[in-house]
């Protein structure tokens, strides 16, 4: 009995060391059997208990410093690093607008005094989402990009992608095992979207310490908010006007329809605003540039006739004149989307909105733009918005005093053409041209 590590004492009761069993001969005169029987069964149940129950919780202490450790060590990583998006274009086929990109290169690029937060909007198909991917590789450091989905449900996931965040804020090696088990009950139900900004502004705030300038954060895609949950925009819209305020962090917003900011105008955060960037259409060079050099398609004024300047159309009739169809099956499938849109606008003849939209047709032919208040004459109340909602006409914020409105693309243009005894009067003694548009 030279050790502890031996021989332990407890009170009155004696406990013997596995390495001892051989020796329990010579202990049989010195110790009573029956006291060392008995002592067992009652103790060391206890004391091993307690042993386990320390270990669990000393290896939970050590496991959430790990993964806690790791996980904000991640963070700081991604955001150091950047998001830098997949831009899902190769090189080969982009179209150089160095115009564009060189406005949102110094959008991301704030300075340590920046107080006040962006919105950029453009058509659907205008190319915005491409370029901003384009924009955010090139500057990398402190950009973080989040594409909302079209499930917004899944808005959450899409963050904490972005950001590289595991959601293991509270984290401890017994939950992982309980959720490895099967029991998914967790009491930490707070959404995802909200448990990711707030891990992004904590690393916010550390990036901040250490380059002298706030992080940007983009969200792309707000249109899928503002109409399936728009009570999280606007908890985005308040936070990003605050942390403008307190230079922590820098929001971009970006969408797809002129009524999202226009909806974002009418809220107080708003006073932190800078004023809407428009993502306007190709220029008809730079369209017949893709058409003829990226695309080698031929006919490219004629295609050009019908899609515009809108990215979204032109990649459409150059994948189909590539892919062999004449010229006036192009022009038929092209005029066939449109006239879904002015369905679905209640436009067509017989339909409750033709005749009204008749006369908003021509005025627009007559002056090419008019302002958001003409056009309410003719589109009151809630109409204004379901008929602007449908794309056949486009709202502009960033234009006039309240914003102005356009034929929302060339096709729009081109099919009013093609039907001129249904909707215009002046398109027998005018010639019809491109809708306005703002090229940035």
């Amino acid at each position: 009995m030279d050790s502890d590590d031996e021989i332990f004492k407890d009170d009155d009761n004696l406990f013997v060391s596995p390495e001892l069993e051989e020796e329990d001969e010579c202990y049989e005169g010195l110790v009573n059997p029956e006291l060392i029987v008995n002592a067992q069964p009652q103790k060391k149940p206890i004391f091993h208990s307690y042993l386990i129950a320390k270990s669990i919780f000393v290896g939970d202490l050590i496991y959430s410093w790990y993964r806690n450790k790791r996980n904000k060590s991640i963070l700081k990583k991604t955001i150091e690093n950047g998001t830098r998006p997949d831009v899902g274009v190769s090189r080969e086929k982009l179209v150089s607008r160095d115009d564009v990109v060189n406005c949102l290169n110094k959008i991301l690029k704030p300075n340590e005094d920046q107080s006040f937060y962006h919105v950029i909007c453009g058509e659907h198909g205008s190319g915005k989402t491409t370029l901003m991917k384009i924009s955010s590789n090139n500057v990398k450091n402190g950009v973080i990009y989040v594409e909302i989905p079209s499930d917004t449900k899944d808005f959450g996931k899409a963050f904490g992608k972005a950001l590289n965040f595991e959601f293991e804020e509270h984290i401890s090696f017994t939950k992982q095992l309980i959720r490895k088990m099967g029991n998914t009950n967790n009491t930490f139900e707070e959404a995802k979207w909200k448990r990711a900004l707030g891990a992004f502004k904590h690393v916010a705030k550390v990036y901040k310490a250490k380059h002298g300038v706030p992080p940007i954060i983009i969200y792309d895609n707000i249109s899928q908010l503002a109409h399936k949950n728009p009570d999280i925009l606007d908890i985005l819209q308040d936070d990003a006007k605050n942390n403008a305020d307190t230079r922590k962090y820098i929001a971009v917003f970006v969408s797809s329809e002129g009524m999202i900011p226009k909806r974002m105008e009418c809220r107080s955060s708003w006073s932190r605003a800078e004023p809407v960037m428009e993502i306007g259409d190709l220029s008809k060079e730079e369209s017949i540039k893709y058409l003829t050099d990226v695309r080698k398609v031929k006919e490219a004024e004629r295609l050009y006739k019908i899609a515009g300047g809108l990215i979204v159309d032109l990649k459409f009739v150059a994948d189909k004149s590539i892919a062999g169809l004449k010229y006036e099956d192009i022009k038929q499938i092209m005029l066939s989307k449109v006239k879904k849109k002015f369905e679905s606008a209640k436009l067509l003849r017989n339909q409750s909105r033709h005749e009204i939209g008749k006369r908003v047709i021509n005025v627009l032919l007559d002056s090419k733009e008019i302002d958001t208040d003409i056009f309410r004459e003719f589109f009151k109340d809630n109409e204004f918005d379901d008929v602007l909602k449908e794309n056949v006409f486009a709202y502009h914020p960033s234009r006039g005093i309240g914003g102005t409105v356009t034929f929302q693309s060339q096709s729009v243009v081109f099919y009013v053409q093609e039907n001129a005894e249904l909707y215009a009067k002046l398109i027998v003694s005018k010639k019809l041209q491109p809708p306005i548009k703002q090229i940035l």
